[in-house]
């Protein structure tokens, strides 16, 4: 438009020579939103960086973030199982992390710590951990992945991690000292265990007063004593599957507000302690069941049901799927829920229905009758929305258990969900 003059982008600037060259915008920026960038890279391409301009030649040394990732080097699962040019790999792999650690600045602490390397070499990952360690990192994941036996931790002294306030570990060996260790760490608040097992002669647990996440997958107590965990501050639990052969116990929970626990393929905890954990969660305003069985959830004693005064949402997969009759299944689910007076939302993913084709149960539905077994009316005042989440309906299961919640629990509606399974 004419009066208006056309606005070009400065991007070049007059060298010495009178040449035009382009301007690196990329490289006046702050060391600390370059080293955002760099965090989100692989290593090798961090150190790569360097070759950029004599800007970013040192740049990489005081990156916050040093991950050691056995991938960026090929190493695959597939790789260590056929040794296909796995000498080779990790030798490059070898060499690079001790280089990396060696060289990078000492005087300034880490965001994070990254190994995740399989145990190919005790002696090097050991020390690439301790290494690391020293650096102080606020995020301190160890991830063994691949391996038939659990990878026991270097020792470590409490005084590095005086900043620590996330710790992921997958595939550790959790003896006596890193119980006691895991205790001292004064700002820890996320804490998630993968694939750990808890060993050792004496007590195990989880003592953390800052602690406000905790993750424990398909872990292993393999003490004779019950795995306690005491954290005063936590706000959300993600408990599943795992062996308590001597059970598991939670103390000291009053500030849980959502807690998921799954028990689907958990065959070594006992009913008592499932029930026991049910007891523990009093304060919960979300809670997530995975496998719970019909006796389990059967509120016969209100000592070891207390009320639930806060849960407003309650979702339930994969449980009541055992041998007992419809009728007694949602008699259990009522007593539950007799016990959650605020209770606005109930999902029921997969519950109900026995899943072995050639059950009684299937057979018996072929042909159903709904004028018999009412079953007594029960009060859950805020419930408003029930809503079931299936992926068929054999024999019009899904009718009688639609029609029979709605005579117990009148005052809810009921959202009928079907989830298309997808066939690989």
């Amino acid at each position: 438009m004419k009066g208006v003059a056309k606005m070009q982008p400065e991007t070049t600037k007059k060298a010495a020579d009178g040449l035009t060259s382009p301007v690196d915008r990329l490289s006046a920026l702050p060391d600390t939103l370059l080293h955002t960038i760099l965090s989100f890279l692989p290593a090798p391409q961090v150190v790569q960086t360097c070759l950029l301009s004599q800007r970013w030649r040192h740049l990489w040394r005081s990156a916050p973030c040093i991950k050691i990732n056995q991938q960026d080097f090929g190493i695959s699962m597939r790789s260590l199982m056929t040794h296909t040019a796995l000498d080779e790999k990790w030798a490059r792999f070898e060499d690079f992390a001790t280089n990396l650690l060696l060289f990078h600045d000492n005087t300034s602490s880490l965001d994070e710590f990254l190994v995740f390397a399989h145990v190919y070499n005790q002696r090097h990952v050991d020390r690439w951990i301790r290494r690391g360690i020293e650096y102080c990192p606020a995020v301190l994941r160890i991830l063994m992945p691949g391996t038939d036996l659990a990878f026991k931790l270097p020792p470590m002294a409490s005084s590095s991690f005086h900043r620590l306030k996330r710790l992921c570990l997958q595939n550790v060996d959790l003896d006596g000292q890193f119980t006691h260790l895991l205790s001292t760490f004064p700002v820890m608040e996320y804490l998630e265990l993968t694939l750990c097992e808890f060993t050792g002669d004496c007590s195990q647990g989880i003592t953390l007063s800052t602690l406000k996440k905790l993750v424990l997958d398909c872990c292993d107590n393999k003490t004779s004593r019950p795995m306690v965990i005491m954290a005063p501050s936590l706000s959300c639990l993600n408990l599943s599957f795992g062996c308590y052969l001597a059970g598991i116990a939670l103390s000291k929970m009053d500030s849980l507000a959502e807690a998921m626990i799954d028990v689907s393929e958990n065959q070594t905890m006992s009913q008592k302690t499932q029930r026991g954990l049910l007891g523990s969660l009093f304060n919960v305003t979300s809670l997530e069941l995975s496998g719970f069985e019909t006796k389990v959830m059967l509120n016969e004693d209100s000592d070891e049901f207390p009320i639930f005064h806060n849960m407003q949402t309650l979702d339930l997969h994969s449980c009541f799927r055992d041998q007992y009759e419809l009728y007694d299944k949602l008699e259990a689910l009522g007593s539950f829920l007799q016990s959650t007076p605020c209770l606005e939302k109930l999902v029921l993913q997969y519950c109900m229905f026995c899943s072995y084709p050639d059950s009684p149960w299937e057979i018996e539905r072929e042909n159903i009758t709904l004028h018999h077994q009412y079953g007594k009316i029960f009060q859950c005042q805020k419930l408003k929305l029930i809503e079931v989440i299936y992926d068929h309906d054999h024999d019009h299961q899904l009718i009688e258990l639609a029609w029979r919640l709605g005579r117990r629990l009148p005052d809810a509606s009921i959202k009928l969900k079907k989830i298309e399974m997808v066939s690989t």
